[in-house]
């Protein structure tokens, strides 16, 4: 991934380019910015070993089922090795906005 001087012209702070780049905001990021040179990204993207899993995981979300141990129960028959964790981490977010007061 690369950023320039664009990103932060489009609205990103310096910390949301240093989060998403790895590069420390107070140094690299705002060296880069000033100079309108490129940066190159450090981070690698990792895959996750729920990413397998995620679209089913959607689905059964969708139909309202946001029960951990119900999802992590049905993706271990399916051949999830990994811990509750993970699983837990990427339903958050859906639980906080079927929570939501409207």
């Amino acid at each position: 991934m690369f950023i320039n001087r664009e990103l932060h012209q489009k609205g990103w702070t310096k910390t949301a380019i240093a989060e998403e780049t790895g590069f420390d905001r107070k140094q690299l990021v705002s060296k880069y910015i000033n100079k309108d040179q490129v940066l190159q990204s450090k981070c690698k993207v990792k895959e996750s070993k729920l990413d397998a899993f995620k679209p089913y995981e959607l689905q059964r979300i969708q139909e309202g089922t946001t029960k951990c141990i119900v999802l992590f129960e049905e993706i271990q028959a399916m051949g999830y090795e990994e811990r509750t964790t993970i699983l837990g981490q990427f339903v958050k977010p859906y639980l906080v906005q079927k929570n939501k007061p409207q």
